[in-house]
């Protein structure tokens, strides 16, 4: 035979070669996505299966949950000035001035009322923190841990004095587009005693502008009034009246463990890259 005949009969072979070489490559790569494809499938049936079950456990803290609330019932307006007591009482005369700089650190208290109830028949545990009192003999003692008896409540006060000069600050973070700098701010934290069970908190804040410039009249400011129609300018401060809960559940209490917060939806992993010959 020809050398022809051998070079053409080596080509074929070679050719037939790496056709299988190819189509092994392929039946393995595509092995290989099923098999991936399979173990997504398994993950998120065991991810959706743990998320039921985290839910279930939810569901079932939630129904023995403490039944308690926090609100403001009360934000007075004018303004109380500060007074020596800590308590306020009285509340800047209308249209008091304030001239910058000799006045400026004269100050406003910003005041809630806020009312914690407990509707349930269990004791709870409530935990104090920042800007929040008990009035005592109209003098302002900070609120420390307290036991809330079944169907009874609990009067507290969210208050905190300012210079003038600082809550006008507020006012040009306002007028900038910019977030209030000074703020009342407190955290109520209730539970009760099962190491299994939720712990409930909420945060509550009152911030504002309740002075303002005099046009025309640098450095004198006056207590705002308001732009709506029937409003002193009580408008011009900022609460939730009930302010959002944020709940923790728990495995134990005692060893601080958690429960998990429920995971529905896992990333499936990209292609597998292509498998080279």
């Amino acid at each position: 035979m020809s050398d022809t005949f051998w070079t053409a009969l080596s080509a074929c072979a070679t050719t037939a070669a790496f056709g299988a070489v190819a189509a092994q490559s392929f039946l393995t790569r595509r092995a290989v996505v099923t098999a991936q494809r399979a173990l997504v499938t398994a993950d998120q049936a065991l991810v959706a299966s743990q998320a039921v079950a985290l839910d279930a456990a939810r569901a079932r803290l939630d129904e023995q949950a403490p039944a308690v609330s926090v609100r403001i019932h009360d934000v007075p307006w004018p303004p109380y000035a500060w007074t020596p007591s800590g308590m306020p009482v009285n509340p800047w005369p209308n249209g008091h001035e304030w001239h910058f700089p000799a006045k400026q650190d004269q100050r406003i208290v910003l005041q809630a009322g806020i009312t914690v109830q407990n509707h349930g028949r269990s004791h709870i545990t409530l935990n104090f923190e920042g800007d929040l009192y008990f009035a005592v003999e109209r003098r302002p003692r900070a609120a420390t841990s307290n036991m809330l008896f079944p169907e009874s409540s609990i009067p507290l006060f969210l208050q905190r004095d300012f210079t003038i000069k600082e809550l006008s600050e507020n006012y040009e973070a306002r007028q900038a587009g910019e977030p209030l700098p000074h703020r009342v701010t407190g955290t109520v934290t209730a539970h009760d005693d099962r190491d299994n069970g939720v712990t409930d908190t909420w945060e509550i804040e009152l911030t504002g502008c309740p002075v303002r410039p005099v046009e025309d009249r640098q450095g004198i400011w006056v207590v705002a009034g308001s732009d709506l129609s029937g409003d002193s300018g009580s408008s011009t401060l900022e609460y939730a009246l009930q302010p959002p809960r944020k709940r923790a559940y728990w495995i134990s209490r005692q060893r601080g463990q958690r429960l998990p917060e429920p995971t529905f939806v896992i990333e499936a992993p990209s292609e597998p890259p292509a498998i080279e010959p």
